[in-house]
């Protein structure tokens, strides 16, 4: 499969946010499928060990359900791209709003690397 274009990037980007924003986790989960045919790999956060799975993504899903997300800002470069997203949600009991960066290299071989960044603790 070739790399997406950068408007299909683009594209895929914005709508995964909205879809998980909205509890469609089906429909987020079958747009990723559909953008990495030849799988999905992730590092959460950046610098941890890279996963790799659809089951990963899925847990990924279970852990921040509820969470919305906004896509504030697209940037890409070739057969990557970046992300700025605002995220709200709970944690510890609190309402929180955190901003977060999203690293994203399409594989030639049709697979997608996700790495994020997450607010220093």
């Amino acid at each position: 499969m070739p790399v997406p274009t950068a408007q299909e990037m683009a594209n895929f980007l914005k709508t995964q946010a909205d879809m998980f924003s909205e509890g469609r986790i089906d429909d987020f989960m079958a747009a990723f499928k559909a953008i990495a045919p030849g799988g999905f790999k992730v590092q959460d956060p950046a610098t941890a060990p890279v996963q790799e799975g659809w089951d990963i993504l899925q847990a990924l899903c279970e852990q921040y359900a509820g969470w919305k997300l906004t896509v504030e800002d697209v940037k890409i470069s070739g057969n990557e791209a970046v992300i700025y997203v605002r995220n709200e949600g709970e944690y510890e009991g609190k309402p929180v709003c955190v901003h977060s960066m999203e690293h994203y290299v399409f594989g030639e071989d049709g697979s997608l690397l996700a790495r994020y960044f997450h607010p220093t603790q």
